[in-house]
């Protein structure tokens, strides 16, 4: 019996038609990173499944921030396989809640792939403000105070200090500051050269494992002293 070439040119579409690649994000394409402490990077390893019967090529992974970055274990997936795209966010640059994403290029029909995350990002200890020394003259001692307030359940006590800007210096508390409270960093500068733009800044060393410094800027300008 022949086959007519017109059914034979259908069946060879249709066959065309459905073999292709398909994209599973396995659990889901949302996903909590819960509590994240300020200053940390944590990960998560999403796992991509081929549940076509073509391969499945993975292409360029974007991301909506330049906190966000992605590997991924290969670029082809057979059919029934899986791979892995590693993501991981940088806290460092943010306070409370965060929403980003990452975009999945690939050769499935209905590319790009969107996986989208969430967190909160939380401080132990924040700063009210940042030290100001705008008038400050060479020899003559400026001074400036910023407020730490302790936002964690544990006493935390300042350790120390670094700074590289020579004539800087901290009264630091002797005792912890207690769950809830806030203390005030008194900061003496006494400059040695004349800036027109000051900017450097010191690091205060905590007690606490999630945030074992505290960086603080320093601007302003300092100028020759003139007596009057």
């Amino acid at each position: 019996m022949r086959v007519p070439i017109a059914f034979s040119a259908l069946v060879v579409c249709a066959s065309l038609l459905y073999a292709q690649p398909k994209i599973e994000i396995v659990g889901g394409k949302k996903f909590d990173f819960g509590e994240i402490h300020r200053g940390k990077k944590v990960d998560r390893t999403v796992v991509i499944k081929n549940t076509g019967n073509q391969v499945l090529e993975l292409g360029r992974v974007d991301v909506s921030c330049g906190c966000t970055g992605t590997v991924a274990s290969t670029t082809s997936i057979a059919p029934g396989k899986t791979g892995e795209v590693l993501i991981t966010f940088n806290s460092a640059n943010f306070q409370g809640k965060i929403h980003k994403s990452v975009t999945i290029n690939s050769n499935a029909p209905d590319s790009p792939t969107v996986v989208e995350f969430e967190g909160d990002v939380v401080q132990e200890i924040t700063i009210t403000q940042q030290f100001f020394f705008r008038d400050a003259e060479v020899g003559r001692v400026s001074v400036a105070t910023v407020t730490l307030t302790n936002n964690s359940k544990t006493p935390i006590l300042l350790t120390g200090y670094d700074t590289e800007l020579t004539g800087l210096k901290l009264m630091l508390p002797k005792n912890p500051i207690q769950p809830g409270k806030s203390i005030d960093v008194v900061a003496e500068l006494k400059a040695q050269t004349a800036t027109n733009f000051l900017n450097d800044g010191v690091s205060i060393k905590t007690s606490s494992k999630n945030e074992p410094d505290v960086f603080v800027r320093v601007y302003g300008a300092v100028k020759e002293f003139k007596f009057q």
